[in-house]
């Protein structure tokens, strides 16, 4: 067999641009990942998925661990990414960004599919890289939260109530993703938000959010 420097080879496709094939490479990973979790994804099953040789996927990375640590720490900057860009907009009241939120956040785990699966089901698992990767991404979420209330002229709750309430929306995202309907994505939201209320908002937020139909319908506080 020749090189992929331009002479002819027996299997896969043309490497063509650099960035092309890396990124071909780390979607069939993804899609592998998805299927067979950290402890199924071999290298060999993304070579077959990505329809590349040997020696090209191992001029982009060591090993299948160290493409699934991309893989996972890409979702956590995705998610880390849309409550930058959520909480950028500007609202009257800080409660404003609860629908954005958590539409968004729910709306982009189901859009991962079995990817999202596979990352919740690892999430205790110690071995894995979606648990040695939690904390930090947690703790950037909780920074996150922390310098949007500031900014927002809210102070914030201690470092305790914060990390809770980034475990809670994180415990309700895996049961949507792994085990609700799409169309139960109200009731979620619902809950995720009454939590979020419950952690950081005060009187005057519980008064507007009930006098307005519009959070009363979100959260279900025409029924309490």
């Amino acid at each position: 067999m020749q090189s992929d420097s331009g002479q002819k080879r027996r299997r896969g496709r043309p490497v063509g641009k650099t960035g092309d094939t890396r990124e071909r490479i780390l979607e069939a990973a993804r899609e592998v990942y998805g299927e067979h979790g950290t402890y199924g994804t071999t290298v060999a099953l993304i070579l077959k998925q990505a329809d590349v040789s040997r020696p090209t996927f191992y001029k982009y990375f060591s090993s299948a661990v160290d493409v699934i640590d991309e893989i996972i720490r890409d979702c956590n900057e995705d998610v880390e990414r849309l409550f930058v860009k959520v909480f950028e907009q500007p609202q009257k009241e800080f409660y404003d960004y609860l629908p954005m939120a958590l539409s968004g956040y729910l709306n982009w785990g189901r859009s991962k599919g079995l990817l999202m699966e596979a990352r919740f089901r690892e999430l205790h698992d110690r071995s894995s890289p979606v648990s040695r990767y939690r904390d930090e991404h947690n703790r950037r979420i909780v920074a996150i939260m922390h310098d949007s209330m500031v900014k927002h002229g809210r102070t914030p709750p201690g470092d305790l109530a914060l990390t809770s309430l980034v475990q809670g929306i994180e415990h309700l995202g895996y049961q949507f993703c792994m085990q609700a309907e799409h169309t139960e994505m109200p009731h979620y939201i619902q809950v995720m938000g009454r939590l979020c209320i419950a952690m950081l908002g005060n009187r005057h937020d519980w008064q507007e959010m009930m006098a307005s139909p519009f959070f009363s319908r979100l959260l279900g506080l025409e029924e309490s």
